[in-house]
């Protein structure tokens, strides 16, 4: 009886029409639209910069100063890109940047998991690891870039000199 008494109401008033027709549109509309962000994607670009140091006791230290433009990542809604950078200096260093890249909703990329390596030993394919740095949550809006500077040295040796300065620049173009 109640009901009855409702649905009178709204056709009286006209408001019933108004309620039907959305109630269909809303229906189809959460399917397309989650159809489109499955298959949406983003690609990052960006570029890295390092100045390296490689200390001697014996001699003149070693300095070398790298400029990598960084290979494009489709990033697609998600899913998630891990991404790893080496550079070598002085046949001793190998510093080694991570990251990854989530794409999320509303086209804005997450950079998570930053971390660079510090590996110092007698040749630059070692595996002793002197030090680390970490970074994390950049966000990345549609149109947006972002640089992290982030400064890595030889900790376990105490070996200060021995080290790395370097900025990322990501851009979600």
């Amino acid at each position: 009886m109640k009901a009855e008494g409702i649905r009178r109401a709204a056709r009286k008033s006209g408001f019933w029409r108004a309620l039907v027709i959305p109630a269909a549109a809303v229906m189809a509309v959460p399917a397309v639209a989650t159809e489109a962000q499955a298959t949406h994607q983003r690609t990052v670009t960006g570029n890295l910069t390092m100045r390296i140091m490689d200390y001697e006791s014996f001699g003149p230290n070693t300095v070398c100063n790298r400029n990598r433009t960084l290979v494009p990542r489709v990033v697609t809604v998600g899913t998630a890109k891990r991404i790893t950078v080496r550079e070598r200096c002085g046949g001793e260093i190998r510093v080694e940047v991570q990251y990854k890249l989530t794409h999320q909703e509303g086209g804005f990329i997450r950079v998570t998991e930053g971390v660079v390596k510090f590996f110092e030993g007698t040749s630059d394919n070692t595996t002793d690891l002197d030090g680390t740095a970490a970074f994390a949550n950049i966000f990345l809006y549609p149109g947006q870039s972002t640089s992290r500077s982030v400064h890595v040295q030889n900790w376990n040796e105490g070996q200060p000199d021995d080290k790395a300065d370097l900025t990322l620049t990501l851009r979600n173009p």
